[in-house]
């Protein structure tokens, strides 16, 4: 058997809650994971939770099969893409799937967000598209540096070394779809040159570690005592 982790979970239901606070997911659907250190398993949270009234013991233990250890709860179908990553990439410690207004709606040009500002240049030339949802179609897309995937149509999924940055990131991508979407096509895009000298300065100032405390701030302050 595997001991629970509760700080694990925990992180699980912040940034869960951090996630509702920036106004992602208020519906059914999207999920966080974080893989647990050292063996095959990961945590995730049941389906029929939207991230705002999350609880803790709605995050459950699960395999690299997708099958559960801890709970007889059921998690989403998209379980399959989580364990699928995991296994295919080594690197990535934490996931996040949601169906974000602006997220959703980048995602419906089938594409890469274009890039218009300083810390969306983390996503340059490291955005995977997916054709559908299920592991098979990911696998194929997902390059060994990408760190989000757009299904088109969909949402989104951002990666990380660890949750914060995952949850952080697809914070960003969220902001960095809304100017794709509201900026006329007309509108001038980062030159390439300066895309790739701003990402290593954004990745250098610890932008993501400081987004990611912002986010659990706005967690603590929004949840109610029952929900955010």
């Amino acid at each position: 058997m595997v001991e629970e982790n509760e700080k694990l979970r925990s992180l699980v239901l912040e940034a869960c809650r951090g996630l509702a606070a920036c106004g992602l997911g208020s519906g059914i659907g999207g999920h966080v994971s974080v893989r647990y250190p050292n063996k095959p398993f990961f945590y995730m949270h049941v389906f029929e939770r939207t991230f705002e009234e999350m609880q803790l013991e709605d995050i459950i233990l699960f395999d690299f099969e997708g099958q559960s250890v801890s709970s007889p709860r059921s998690p989403s179908q998209g379980i399959e893409f989580h364990h699928g990553i995991y296994k295919q990439r080594e690197d990535v410690q934490a996931i996040v799937h949601s169906h974000g207004f602006w997220i959703t709606a980048q995602a419906a040009f089938a594409r890469p967000p274009r890039i218009f500002n300083n810390v969306s240049t983390v996503f340059y030339e490291r955005t995977a598209v997916s054709p559908n949802d299920d592991f098979a179609s990911i696998s194929q897309s997902l390059g060994s540096d990408d760190i989000a995937i757009v299904i088109p149509w969909h949402g989104a999924i951002t990666l990380g070394s660890t949750l914060g940055e995952a949850v952080s990131r697809h914070v960003v991508f969220d902001y960095t779809a809304r100017m794709d979407v509201t900026l006329p096509t007309s509108a001038p895009t980062m030159p390439i040159e300066q895309c790739s000298s701003l990402r290593d300065l954004v990745e250098q100032a610890g932008y993501f570690d400081e987004t990611w405390a912002l986010i659990r701030r706005k967690a603590k302050a929004a949840y109610n005592g029952n929900r955010v």
